[in-house]
């Protein structure tokens, strides 16, 4: 009997690494899992095998995942791997001039690192890296990153991830006060992410002016960084096009700073946390971002507020008088959590219909009990010749919310093509904490849409 081929055999080779290349993890640093592509299809077939290691996109990322402890098997399984040439195999397969991705995922959850087994890998690969991620989450490894990397050849590198989980004291960094980084004459360095435990960005050196999105996250989240250190930040990175921060501190100190009006900032999205009480005063003062377009508020807990005042402040609402896209976002293990700020924002975007000239979309969770209020905001924001008018995209419990949401269209059409549900939400039928999604039953009285 003679067996046919499988169609998937079939395929020509650049098709099938077209479709590999489509099934890779989206996390980077699940990408050397043995069960995960693109291992995992190095064993379906022969063919399959060949395919793979002539595709370069499989092999040219290598970022060890975080969470490994010392005595943990998979970290051993790791050095291994370094210690045998895996990284070098991996990298050898997209050929000469082909540009990689190396390093640990930046945590600070990582109580151990590769770090000393990196230096022959980055050195032989140092023109063709175009990400690096280092962690450093001892002292000694500071001197290793200072000292054992090479400096002057990362001719091709677009961004850098670090995370530093040491305060960065002269006596940690040997009497310097700043920490030297190879990556400082790197001129394609567009983009830095800092995941630090103390606010200490500006302690590594690095070729700020030319960045053009910035990442810096504060673990310690009762000593973010503050308004002095922010307006430093902000003088030295003139072309910083996006950022993200943990929502800054105010304190009595920095009344006396003198203003920075940063022209590049088009995106900012701040992380909001209950150990710190912010207004929107950071988004004007000491620093003010004329050209800023988009917004967005990351709440990292259920108690996580920032001040009601926001929209009435008239000097808030001439600084964001460019902002096109305004987002919340719940936190991320509290889906269902709807942050005070979100009502208030609504009611105040709705009382002030000349607020924020602008804004053409906001997106964030609501409570179905509360959809006619997304209407009344959206209704007097109508489209007209010279602007698109609000839309919005708006979290509910799928519970009832889409019930709901049909009865308010059916009230008020004219804003259906405006306003639209997305990432619907199951809450858990019995948990008391999800009440105040489904409040009430009651429905307004149709004449206050008159």
């Amino acid at each position: 009997m003679i067996m046919s081929t499988p169609p998937v055999e079939r395929l020509p080779v650049e098709l099938l690494g077209e479709i590999f290349a489509l099934c890779l993890p989206e996390k980077a640093h699940e990408r050397i899992d043995p069960k995960k592509p693109p291992m995992v299809l190095c064993k379906v077939s022969s063919y399959w095998y060949q395919a793979a290691l002539s595709e370069p996109r499989l092999w040219d990322t290598v970022i060890f995942p975080s969470g490994q402890s010392i005595e943990s098997s998979r970290f051993w399984r790791h050095q291994k791997f370094i210690k045998a040439g895996g990284v070098q195999r991996w990298f050898d397969r997209t050929g000469p001039s082909h540009l990689l991705a190396f390093g640990e995922e930046a945590t600070l959850h990582r109580q151990t690192s590769h770090l000393d087994l990196f230096l022959p890998i980055v050195t032989k690969y140092a023109r063709r890296l175009r990400h690096i991620s280092i962690t450093l989450p001892k002292r000694r490894l500071l001197e290793v990153f200072r000292r054992g990397f090479p400096y002057g050849i990362f001719d091709n590198l677009e961004s850098v991830a670090i995370s530093c989980g040491l305060e960065m004291e002269p006596a940690q960094l040997q009497a310097f006060l700043l920490l030297d980084t190879p990556f400082n004459t790197a001129r394609k360095l567009k983009h830095v992410s800092l995941m630090l435990e103390h606010p200490t960005p500006l302690k590594f050196i690095l070729p700020w002016p030319q960045l053009e999105t910035l990442e810096v996250r504060c673990v310690d989240s009762s000593n973010p960084l503050n308004f002095s250190q922010w307006r430093e930040l902000f003088e030295k990175c003139t072309d910083i096009k996006s950022a993200t921060f943990v929502n800054p501190s105010r304190s009595g100190e920095d009344e006396d700073l003198p203003a920075l009006e940063h022209q590049a900032l088009t995106h900012l999205r701040l992380t909001v946390r209950e150990e710190v009480w912010i207004d929107w005063e950071m988004l004007y003062k000491p620093v003010s971002f004329p050209n800023l377009r988009h917004l967005e508020f990351d709440y990292e807990d259920e108690d996580s507020a920032i001040s009601p005042p926001m929209l009435l402040k008239a000097v808030t609402r001439k600084a964001l008088s460019n902002l096109q896209t305004l987002t919340f976002h719940s936190p991320a293990d509290q889906p269902y959590h709807i942050p005070p700020d979100v009502d208030r924002i609504v009611e105040q975007l709705a009382e002030h219909p000349t607020a924020l000239p602008s804004l053409t979309h906001i997106t964030l969770p609501y409570r179905n009990f509360r959809l006619y209020d997304i209407a009344l905001m959206l209704l007097p924001r109508r489209p007209t010749i010279d602007h698109p008018g609000l839309t919005a995209s708006v979290r509910v419990i799928l519970n009832r919310g889409k019930e709901k949401y049909n009865r308010v269209l059916e009230t008020m059409p004219e804003v259906a093509g405006r306003y639209r549900l997305v990432e619907l939400a199951r809450a858990p039928s019995c948990d008391p904490e999800h009440e105040d999604w489904e409040a009430s039953d009651q429905e307004p009285d149709g004449d206050m849409f008159s």
